[in-house]
């Protein structure tokens, strides 16, 4: 009698007990059910979206809280920007500090600004300005140099010039001086009067990798590395003890069906932490295609991706974007990122058709059509890793 008693009671514990639950548990399962319905796994990327799902909706049940993030902690940067007012190194005095401490209220922590010349005494200047301005602040600053395909005759690349320039910054200014990067690093040049067509045959000719050795290990070298770039193998063999981390960038960054391939993929070439260059706005390349602006769930669906790949984003210019805005605001929202991850998969729905499990990219120009088929045959090679050819994907793409 007494067993049976205990038996009725413990059911109808329990039955409460799921009466309470069931609203929490059921909405999460629905989700995950409905969402693999429409983007069903079939790449080592969905099962990270997958965990990814599971962490936000479990913790939502737990807690009932949907303002804590479930993204990797990571460093924001803007890359020079148009809007005057955020332009820190034109600013003195008082507005420069507080443009300085509005954008770290908005969560950005390093500003990247381009310096053509280290003997410029109006350079020199700003320079050091906004270094001691930002020096009593979190801000990083970061050095932009601009190579041979986009710098001016007035653009030095005295090397080693620049590295003790950079080293006496450092000792200067150890809070604010984080470093530099060198923009279009594995580029072409599309200029005529320079005898270089790719910008690492100029680096491979004024032996920058001497120079490197003598830089300081407190200064930070991020050299700005493009998936689709040339020579990217040189990077690999002969710079990348000097490297600190990559500024990663996609000349193809109007589709985003491989990115999380390809920050993967460099991710275990490189293995160093790389930010990711976010294009709010068109490119000078883009306009002359006459392409529109990137749309709100293309920028939605880039950020989604590289918030969760990459160890930063850098913004390009315009920060003053809606949807940049709207990402710096909720970030570390669970639906936010929720509704981000739904744009993702929409655009890769859009932008793909899947044929033998084959990416097939429309909409694009050719150039960025093979680049994606020669990502994913090197993604399927590494994921499959077979004999002695298991370094064959990186020549794929490196080469």
């Amino acid at each position: 009698m007494e067993v049976a008693l205990f038996m009725i009671f413990l059911c109808i514990g329990t039955f409460y007990l799921l009466l309470i639950t069931y609203p929490a548990v059921y909405s999460n399962l629905d989700f995950i059910l409905t969402h693999f319905v429409y983007y069903p796994l079939n790449s080592l990327s969905n099962i990270r979206d997958l965990q990814e799902i599971i962490q936000i909706t479990t913790a939502q049940s737990v807690s009932g809280n949907s303002n804590s993030s479930t993204t990797l902690k990571q460093t924001i940067g803007l890359w020079t920007p148009m809007n005057n007012s955020f332009a820190l190194q034109y600013l003195e005095g008082e507005k420069q500090k507080r443009a300085i401490d509005t954008l770290l209220s908005k969560g950005y922590q390093e500003y990247y600004f381009v310096m053509n010349n280290f003997e410029d005494p109006t350079s020199l200047k700003l320079t050091e300005s906004l270094l001691k301005t930002a020096d009593k602040t979190n801000l990083k600053i970061i050095i932009i140099l601009l190579p041979p395909s986009e710098g001016g005759l007035n653009t030095s690349y005295d090397w080693d010039g620049w590295i003790r320039y950079f080293n006496s910054l450092e000792k200067k200014y150890p809070s604010s001086f984080e470093g530099f990067t060198i923009d279009d690093f594995n580029w072409i040049s599309t200029k005529s009067n320079t005898k270089f067509k790719n910008n690492m045959d100029f680096m491979e000719n004024t032996m920058i990798s001497n120079s490197l050795e003598h830089k300081s290990k407190n200064v930070k070298f991020y050299p700005t590395i493009y998936f689709e770039g040339k020579k990217t193998g040189i990077i690999v063999k002969k710079y990348n003890n000097f490297i600190d981390g990559l500024v990663v960038a996609s000349g193809c960054y109007y589709n985003v069906s491989m990115l999380e391939r390809q920050l993967d993929m460099f991710s275990e070439i490189f293995k160093k932490p790389m930010r990711y260059m976010i294009y709010p706005s068109i490119t000078y390349n883009y306009s002359r295609l006459d392409y529109s602006p990137p749309a709100d769930r293309l920028i939605m669906a880039t950020l989604s991706i590289a918030s969760t790949s990459s160890h930063g984003l850098i913004v390009w210019r315009d920060l003053d974007n809606p949807v940049i805005q709207e990402y710096m605001k909720y970030r570390h929202d669970r639906q936010y990122l929720l509704n981000a991850s739904n744009s993702k998969h929409a655009q890769i729905k859009e932008e793909m058709m899947d044929t033998n499990n084959d990416i097939m990219i429309s909409k694009l120009h050719s150039s960025c059509d093979n680049w994606a088929k020669k990502y994913n045959e090197a993604y399927k090679e590494w994921i499959n890793l077979r004999g002695d050819n298991h370094d064959k994907w990186k020549k794929t793409i490196l080469n």
